[in-house]
């Protein structure tokens, strides 16, 4: 007797379960991956970034070559939202030369779905740049590859997201796939890259606002060329004397033989030190090259200042 009603309650439990189901995820995430045939610096300046979500704005920013924000491949993320929510990007990028007029506009949207992760590519086009006074694609359109698309896309239709996507997305000069270990020379110059050996001398220079510098050029390999983070670090034996270091974001110029360069890093001197104390000296320099990816390269060199200043 006590069997069969053990046996009855496990039959009912299972009947109940199964009538109720098990709900899934309600909320889901879209990643978009912005990529550029555009490069910062010379050819836009500026980016101003509109997200929305469920129609309404939920980050409206612009990103400068300055800053050091306007940097490419990138990611914009809709984070935990609700099954079936709608977003957008709207991307305006600016050249130097006019602060109103943008180069290209670039939509892209999408939805939700509930237990998802998914990347969203947008790519700024250089066919999609429009000349002053042409047509623009009438809304609720968008360029792509030089023609006017909707710029909807089917959610069904992404890729889950994958870190490894910014890897494939652009070909890059500087860090091409399977390109070895990073590699970063210490050179000289303001407009171009030239090579230095070990105390060589270097022209110490006065700079326009005060102060006395030299200039030093780096030449890179197996590095991002856009958004590395390139720090200057100097070091006078002699003295004990520690240079205050520079910091900068700059897009990388294309060299020969695979690499790529990045001169006219002005590397100002005097400080703690006056300038007097520091002619004829020998400094160490280091420069240490960090990518968006977290890759780093290092290079070292002594140079000699020379005595007089230019």
């Amino acid at each position: 007797m006590r069997t069969s009603l053990l046996a009855a309650f496990a039959l009912c439990f299972l009947v109940v379960v199964a009538g109720c189901g098990v709900a899934g995820p309600t909320t889901g995430t879209v990643v978009i991956g912005v990529t550029s045939e555009l490069l910062s610096g010379a050819d836009m300046d500026r980016m101003r970034v509109v997200l929305r979500a469920g129609g309404e704005v939920v980050r409206d920013d612009v990103m400068t070559q300055k800053s050091g924000q306007l940097f490419f491949p990138r990611e914009f993320f809709f984070s935990d939202l609700e099954d079936g929510t709608a977003v957008e990007i709207s991307l305006e990028a600016f050249g130097a030369e006019d602060a109103d007029r943008p180069l290209l506009v670039r939509t892209a949207s999408t939805q939700v779905l509930g237990g998802r992760k998914l990347l969203l590519e947008v790519r700024l086009e250089r066919e999609c740049v429009v000349a002053p006074g042409a047509p623009t694609c009438p809304a609720p359109q968008t360029c792509v590859a030089g023609g006017c698309s909707a710029a909807g896309v089917d959610p069904r239709r992404l890729e889950p997201y994958s870190a490894s996507w910014k890897a494939d997305a652009v070909p890059d000069v500087c860090k091409p796939a399977g390109g070895g270990e990073p590699i970063v020379v210490v050179g000289e110059g303001q407009a171009d890259y030239f090579p230095l050996e070990d105390l060589d001398e270097v022209q110490v220079e006065a700079g326009p606002q005060g102060g006395y510098h030299i200039f030093v050029a780096t030449r890179i390999k197996n590095l991002r060329r856009s958004g590395s983070t390139t720090v200057v670090n100097g070091f006078v034996p002699d003295l004990g004397y520690t240079v205050e270091p520079l910091k900068v974001i700059f897009t990388l110029d294309q060299d020969e033989g695979g690499f790529c360069k990045l001169p006219g890093l002005r590397f100002r001197l005097d400080g703690e030190r006056g300038i007097e104390e520091l002619l004829g000296k020998v400094v160490e320099i280091e420069a240490t090259v960090t990518d968006a990816d977290g890759d780093t390269g290092t290079g070292k060199r002594k140079v000699t200042l020379s005595q007089t200043i230019l």
